[in-house]
């Protein structure tokens, strides 16, 4: 059984980089966005991937996203409902 411990915290020059991927998340951008900065935002738990539900047929195109956890809002400065 794998035990992770907890991430240690961004430094100055993460949190920043960070910030500025959130804020490509939040303009629909995140296409440009390499993976390995990506994995940054799942790991904090700044971001989720979000799927529909397919009930009774199939979806054209990708319905998949990228949202903004609570979290991640607290992070980006703005409020939750958490």
């Amino acid at each position: 059984m794998a035990i992770f411990s907890e991430l240690p915290a961004m430094a100055s020059n993460a949190v920043q980089q960070a910030q500025e991927d959130m804020a490509l998340i939040a303009r629909g951008e995140e296409t440009d966005l390499p993976w390995r900065r990506l994995r940054v935002l799942f790991d904090h738990g700044l971001v989720e991937i979000n799927t529909p539900v397919i009930l009774g047929g199939l979806l054209a195109g990708s319905r998949t996203s990228i949202s903004w956890t609570n979290r991640g809002m607290r992070f980006m400065g703005q409020a939750s409902s958490d």
